[in-house]
Parts: C-alpha cells; sequence; structure tokens
C-alpha cells in the first residue's frame, strides 16, 4: 500500500552551510526522505547525484553562503530545487551547460543533472539568488 500524499506533510526544507562538509548530509537527508515515501532505487541513486552536484555548484558559485535545498512529493514527481546566491549576470543558458572544452576540469555538473532527471530548469529568484529545480516523473500511487 502506497502512503497517502499530503502536500502539507511530504516536503523536505533544509539549509546548509556553503562548505563541502555538508554535501554527505544533504545527500544523506533527502535519500532518507524519498526512501520514506518513495519505493524506488533508481530514484534514490539519481536523487543522490543530483543534489550532490547541484549543491556542490551552489558551494563552488558562493563559498561559505549557505544555500537551500527543498524536495516536494506530488503524485506523479518529485520535484527537488536547490537555492543559492550567485553574482553571475545571468543563469546560464542551457547550449552552455557543458564545459568548455572536453578536456576542461568543471562544467559538467548541469548537463548531468538534465540526463539525470525528467527537467530542470535554472531561474533568477531575485537579484543575488538563482534557484535550479530538477523534476523526478514517479509512477502514479494506486
Amino acid at each position: 500500500m502506497s502512503p497517502q500524499r499530503r502536500p502539507d506533510a511530504l516536503v523536505l526544507d533544509r539549509e546548509y552551510d556553503g562548505t563541502t562538509g555538508t554535501l554527505r548530509a544533504a545527500r544523506n537527508d533527502v535519500v532518507g526522505f524519498l526512501r520514506a515515501h518513495v519505493p524506488d532505487p533508481d530514484l534514490h541513486e539519481r536523487a543522490e547525484l543530483v543534489v550532490s552536484e547541484l549543491a556542490t555548484n551552489a558551494i563552488q558559485a558562493s563559498p561559505g553562503v549557505a544555500y537551500g535545498l527543498r524536495v516536494a512529493l506530488t503524485d506523479d514527481a518529485v520535484v527537488l530545487a536547490v537555492t543559492s546566491t550567485s553574482q553571475r549576470d545571468a543563469p546560464p543558458p542551457r547550449e552552455s551547460w557543458g564545459p568548455a572544452h572536453a578536456r576542461a576540469p568543471r562544467g559538467r555538473g548541469l548537463l548531468i543533472v538534465d540526463e539525470l532527471t525528467d527537467g530542470v530548469a535554472v531561474e533568477r529568484a531575485s537579484d543575488d539568488t538563482i534557484v535550479v529545480t530538477a523534476t523526478f516523473r514517479v509512477a502514479a500511487a494506486d
């Protein structure tokens, strides 16, 4: 029997210090939350990688500045959002979501997230705030 999904009860909302020492806690929080509500080990693994990529991006964009993590469950999706501070002029356009060249040591995070999810959006929420939202489709509850 699937748990009844109530939007007010099935939201994980956390804030973490902007240091790499918080990455494990963020991953563990998301995976623990999903294991409790969504019986899909593949989704758990993909979400863990997505959190790792997005949280790392947030930390690299503004070291030492807190970032937010929110996971919401609906009847047919898991929506994961990371909110961070950035001084960039605008979110990167989709066509620049890859590395500058094939041997570049960085620049693959959003491409990885795009491959692991059913949808990803990057938007500026305010002058200095970026929100990256990743959506995973899930089978509807019986």
